[in-house]
Formats: C-alpha cells, sequence, structure tokens
C-alpha cells in the first residue's frame, strides 16, 4: 500500500474519428437537449460536442484542451438536477459512445463478483444484464482469469445485481460514480462509493490513472501522482470534517482515506471517469413490500424509528415516506390513471413505503413483530398495500413516481408563463435524533409562507426531499432563500446540504455553508493541483479562485 500511483500516457489515437457537431447553429437546434439537464436552470452553451468512442480520444481531447485552456464540460446522460452537466461555453464531451460491458471479475478473499463498465453504460441496462446473466458480449474478452469469473457467474443458482437503486435508473455508470448516487436501498447497501472497486481516470492534462481500491491510501494526508514525464504532483487531502449522514457535498475527505474516494463524488472536477468495476450481490430469495398508510405525520415517523432500531425483529431494505401534500398527488393521479390503491382511505394523512427480505423459516416471526410496530403508531397490516413478489414491487413503484412527474407536469406548465420557474428540491439529510424537529421546520416554514410544496424521500436515512413548486418568478427567489435556510439548519444539526444529488452549479453557495470559505479554499488547492488551467468542468462545485 502505498500513497504513490504512477499515471500513464495514452496509446496515440486518430481525433477524426470522433464525431464532433461544431456549427453553432446545428448545436442550438438539433441537439439543443446537450445543453441542458433535468434541473433546467441555466441557458447552455458550446461551441463544440464531442462524442468520444474510446479513453484514448478522451485523453488526447482533454491534453489538446489543456494545451489551449480551452473548458471542457463532461455530460453523461444529463438525468442530474445541479446543473452540472450543463456547458457554458468551450467543449461539451459526450460520453455516450463509450457504452462497453468490459469484464466480470470474482474475488476469492472477499467471495465477491465484480462487473466492470465504461461511462456511457446505462445503469439499468447493466442491471438487467447482469440479473438476467446476458453477458455474451463479455465471452472472449478481457484475461484468462476474468474469463474463468465470467463462466463461473454464468453458472451460479444465485441471482445478482448491483444494490445502489437511484430513483433515476436511466442514469449512466460514469454519472452516477461521478456524484456518488444513492437512493432508497442506501439504507440498506450504503451508496455508490461503497461498491465501487476500481476507476480509470483521466485527468486534465491527458495522463491516465488505473486506481484500484485499497492499493492507493493517504500518507499524512497527501498523495502523489507520478507523470509520464517524471514531474510529481503533489495533492493535498482536505482537513475538514465530513457529516456522519449520508453525504454527496464536497471532495471526500479523510487523513487516511483511499484515492479512489478522491474521484467517486469529485463531480468530475478532478478527471473524466472512463471506467468503473462494480461489485455484485445476490438477489434475497423472497421479498415484502408495503405502503403503510398512517392517520397522522407523527405516527409515520414513530414507526420508521421503531422499525429502524437495532432491536426491529424487522431489517429494512429501504424506507421511503410519502407526507400529506404528495398523497393528495398520489390521490389525484391514481383516479386520473384509474389505479386503485389497496387500503388507502380518506383518514391516510402520510404512507411509508418500506421492503423487506425473509425466508420461509423467519416468514411468521418477522409479520407478528411489523405488525406489532404498525399497531403502536395506529396502523395494521389491514390498512396497507403489500406484495410478495417483485411484480407488485413494480406497481408500486409507479404509484411512487407520481409524485416527481406531478411535481414535473406543474413546473412545466408555469415555466411556459414565468420563464424563471423551475423545481426547487431539497437534497439535505440529518442525524437520526434530529428527524421530528427537521421535518417539523419544513413544514411550519413553508406552511406560514403559503408556499406549494410536497415532501416525500428517502425517510430511513433521514433524507426527505422537499419539492417547493413556484407559482411565478417572485416565488423562485422565496424558494431559493428557503433552500439556504434550511441547508444552514441541516448544518447546524450536523447534517449535510446535499445527500445525493450533489452540489453542480446550482448549489455551490450552500457548499460553503457546509464547510466554510477555508473548506472550500482546500477543494480549490485539489483541483488546482490536478487541473492547473482550471478547464475540467469549470462552474461546478467550487469557484474558480
Amino acid at each position: 500500500m502505498t500513497n504513490r500511483i504512477q499515471a500513464t500516457s495514452p496509446e496515440s489515437v486518430d481525433l477524426s474519428e470522433v464525431k464532433v457537431i461544431d456549427d453553432k447553429a446545428e448545436i442550438k437546434d438539433t441537439y439543443a437537449l446537450y445543453l441542458d439537464d433535468e434541473s433546467h436552470s441555466f441557458d447552455g452553451d458550446a461551441d463544440k460536442l464531442l462524442f468520444p468512442s474510446t479513453e484514448e480520444h478522451v485523453a488526447l481531447i482533454l491534453r489538446q484542451a489543456h494545451e489551449k485552456g480551452t473548458p471542457v464540460t463532461i455530460q453523461g446522460g444529463r438525468t442530474g438536477l445541479t446543473g452540472a452537466a450543463v456547458p457554458l461555453g468551450g467543449i461539451a464531451l459526450n460520453l455516450e459512445r463509450m457504452d462497453n460491458l468490459l469484464y466480470m471479475k470474482y474475488s476469492e478473499e472477499h467471495k465477491r463478483y465484480s462487473i466492470a463498465a465504461e461511462s456511457g453504460v446505462l445503469l439499468e441496462d447493466l442491471v438487467k444484464a447482469v440479473t438476467k446473466k446476458d453477458l455474451e458480449i463479455l465471452k472472449g474478452k478481457g484475461t484468462s482469469d476474468q474469463q474463468s469469473a465470467l463462466e463461473r457467474f454464468l453458472s451460479e443458482s444465485d441471482d445478482m445485481t448491483f444494490p445502489v437503486d437511484p430513483t433515476e435508473m436511466s442514469a449512466w455508470i460514469g454519472g452516477i460514480t461521478a456524484c456518488n448516487a444513492s437512493g432508497a436501498r442506501t439504507f440498506h447497501y450504503g451508496a455508490v462509493r461503497d461498491w465501487i472497486l476500481r476507476l480509470r481516470v483521466v485527468l486534465a492534462t491527458g495522463d491516465i490513472l488505473d486506481i484500484e481500491r485499497g492499493k492507493y491510501k493517504a500518507k499524512d494526508g497527501k498523495f502523489e501522482i507520478v507523470h509520464p514525464e517524471g514531474n510529481v504532483t503533489q495533492v493535498q487531502v482536505p482537513s475538514y470534517t465530513m457529516p456522519e449522514t449520508k453525504n454527496a457535498a464536497g471532495l471526500f475527505a479523510k487523513p487516511d482515506m483511499d484515492l479512489i474516494d478522491l474521484f467517486i463524488g469529485s463531480e468530475g472536477i478532478l478527471g473524466v471517469i472512463t471506467m468503473a468495476e462494480l461489485g455484485l450481490v445476490s438477489l434475497p430469495e423472497n421479498i415484502m413490500t408495503v405502503m403503510a398508510f398512517f392517520p397522522s405525520e407523527d405516527d409515520a415517523v414513530g414507526f420508521v424509528y421503531d422499525v429502524r432500531a437495532e432491536e426491529s425483529p424487522v431489517q429494512m431494505d429501504f424506507l421511503e415516506y410519502f407526507g400529506p401534500n404528495a398523497l393528495k398527488m398520489i390521490r389525484e393521479k391514481a383516479s386520473s390513471a384509474g389505479i386503485r390503491i389497496p387500503a388507502l382511505t380518506d383518514e391516510t394523512k402520510a404512507i411509508v413505503f418500506f421492503e423487506f427480505a425473509y425466508t420461509e423459516e423467519n416468514m411468521e416471526e418477522k409479520i407478528v413483530g411489523l405488525e406489532m410496530m404498525l399497531n403502536a403508531h395506529n396502523s395494521s397490516s389491514e390498512s396497507s398495500w403489500a406484495g410478495l413478489d417483485r411484480s407488485e414491487l413494480e406497481k408500486m413503484k409507479t404509484v411512487r413516481h407520481f409524485v416527481p412527474e406531478t411535481v414535473n407536469g406543474l413546473i412545466a406548465s408555469r415555466k411556459q408563463k414565468y420563464h424563471e420557474v423551475h423545481k426547487i428540491g431539497t437534497d439535505m439529510a440529518v442525524p437520526d435524533e434530529a428527524l421530528r424537529d427537521y421535518l417539523k421546520f419544513y413544514r411550519e416554514t413553508l406552511e406560514e409562507q403559503g408556499m406549494e410544496y410536497v415532501v416525500f424521500g428517502h425517510i430511513g436515512d433521514n433524507h426527505l426531499h422537499v419539492n417547493m413548486i413556484p407559482r411565478n418568478n417572485e416565488e423562485v427567489k422565496q424558494g431559493m432563500d428557503n433552500y439556504m435556510l434550511f441547508a444552514k439548519r441541516a448544518v447546524e444539526l450536523g447534517g449535510t446540504v446535499a445527500a445525493e444529488h450533489g452540489i453542480g452549479k446550482l448549489k455551490r453557495d450552500f457548499l460553503t455553508v457546509m464547510y466554510g470559505q477555508e473548506g472550500i479554499e482546500e477543494m480549490q488547492a485539489v483541483k488546482r493541483a490536478l487541473d492547473p488551467k482550471w478547464i475540467i468542468n469549470p462552474g461546478n462545485m467550487i469557484p474558480e479562485p
């Protein structure tokens, strides 16, 4: 184990193979979607769109951009909510053509399979290929050990998957790595960071790093990168303390950290991730999925506290929450879609959506324990919607998506009249003991203002999304002021300003609330060491000093 890594130079390639769009009119017309992301918060602009298909293409493009000082914005599927993939000039580097699965691996030490994919692979495609064992494309690829691992994987009787389940399954592997994506199952499985075993990263100079987890650890808070020419770059790990909550805000920093973690969650400001190797797990044999209905928000939160306690008889894979206003949207959407939601009544004011694994031997014990906890908070199995198979889970997921779909529809409609209108969705998480108070703070603040809003999200991690839905341009300003207010309160409580969506261009001010100016300057120093001309993803996460 060492804190020193050797960078390599790319092989020489012909950039005429790269698809290039450099007509400004064509970019703004035919390729307008490449100037936006799901936040719809910035008017994008690019001089060129480039679509490399190999790591070598990426490296040479960056080397030339570095020599000329040309800004480069890295793009994946543009499903983010922070403007990170929106170019504001220069080159937009889109990785959609880097969409290959590369190899399968097996670790005897950890008894774990892993699969490697280029950054442009869609998460849903990777999960489908793994769960269905549809991996013919990997036959004949890689080393003999990798081929043996593939044959062993295909002969396994267990079904397997990549366990992290971001809400947006059309995200790309590079994107979920760059923002340390998470989602509902973070409660049980952790975020993407916990499942990344290897990365390949192209630095701003075009040099390439191949980073395996556990191989490079910081020494005295420093890493050293040895470049092909022999010069050495020193990288100083920031000294701030990160919150203990689920977190996707700022550069990862711990004194003895693994080098791979510096790039995971870095939002592409330190280099272009071209490949990631992801750990896999076996799917549980049996699952039960439940939407439990409660007569009050307080009952729902009380149930969550009980069910996630160490002594709980049921250990959940995920816990999701829908507050009173979200419930109104679910009712209206279900009615218009002709969908009946079992056991939902007029008295229902909050929903907790959860899933747990069971065996035939322990099923009765878990059901009895769950019933006792539901009864303690004025609910029951009879006033819940339960399913024992994955098809029922898919129906419930459809209902879950009614809320963001309704919010997005309202925003799109209002934006036609008020150009500045956009969804303002919080992404804070707080420690366990602060959940009740923080939820109350959200509700009292917004109801006093008369702001239209919904609360839903990953309550298992105390990570609830408040979607503020401005009715006009003035309420956009009010919503952003609220966001700052909520961010400061989350930090006061020991939480984070961004639990899963990252910072991007939209939330830079909130990062300062969390780490202070000194923390921002430490991140700037890391950025300057690896990207001295500040060309990669300028404007994302931290300002140029």
